[in-house]
Order: structure tokens, then C-alpha cells, then sequence
């Protein structure tokens, strides 16, 4: 059974058509990993005087607590299926969430009356 996995993977199983296949996924992978670059550089945060030149503007931190319940109720169980099958799927997206809390904590705006003051001076009557 793994040889023949073995053969799939390195193309011999089915020869050139195999091959021709295996090339086309290659290379639509590529695409997709280009395109996905681009799209996020003509969308990404910059400076607040420069704003993006296509595309939604970024959507901030804590977006995902306006989804609805059932969203969690079916998709946590999944993602933490698929976490466990395939540990190589698994292990990254653990970090990533672990290292996007860490980032979330420290990166809060201070909370009180200095923090809208920050948040509203261009608002705010001047003295």
C-alpha cells in the first residue's frame, strides 16, 4: 500500500497523464499562493493617510464575536477534528491562535477616560 502511495506522490503510477496532472495542480497552487499574496498587498493596513486602493478596508480585532452561535457550535468541533488528524494541520493553528492572544493582550488600547481622550481628541472641543 505505501509503495504505491509512493508512486502516486513521485508521478510513476499513471505516467505522463499522472504527470501533465500533477504539473497543472502544481502550478494552480502557485497561482492561487501569487494571487492570494497580491490581493492582500493591494488591501493591507497602512498608514491612516494613505488608505488601501482596492478592496474592503481591514476588519478589526474581535470581528469573529459578531458571528452567530451555530458558527462555533459547527465549526470549533470541526477545526478541532481536523487539528487532531492531521497534527501537521493541528500544531500551526494552535500557535498561531496561541500567538494571536498574546498579541491581542498586549496590543489593547488603554481602557478609561485617557484612552477615549486618545481615541476622540479630533472630536473633542478644543479650550
Amino acid at each position: 500500500m505505501s509503495s504505491l502511495g509512493v508512486s502516486a506522490h513521485m508521478a510513476i503510477l499513471f505516467g505522463p497523464a499522472n504527470q501533465i496532472l500533477l504539473a497543472a495542480l502544481a502550478l494552480g497552487l502557485l497561482c492561487v499562493i501569487v494571487w492570494g499574496y497580491r490581493m492582500w498587498w493591494q488591501r493591507r493596513p497602512t498608514r491612516a493617510d494613505r488608505r488601501a486602493v482596492v478592496g474592503a478596508p481591514p476588519v478589526s480585532r474581535g470581528a469573529w464575536r459578531k458571528l452567530p452561535t451555530w458558527v462555533f457550535a459547527v465549526g470549533v468541533p470541526v477545526v478541532f477534528a481536523i487539528g487532531w488528524v492531521l497534527p501537521l494541520f493541528g500544531v500551526p493553528l494552535l500557535a498561531f491562535l496561541v500567538v494571536d492572544l498574546i498579541i491581542g493582550a498586549v496590543g489593547r488600547p488603554p481602557r478609561g477616560i485617557a484612552g477615549f481622550i486618545r481615541d476622540h481628541r479630533d472630536r473633542l472641543p478644543s479650550a
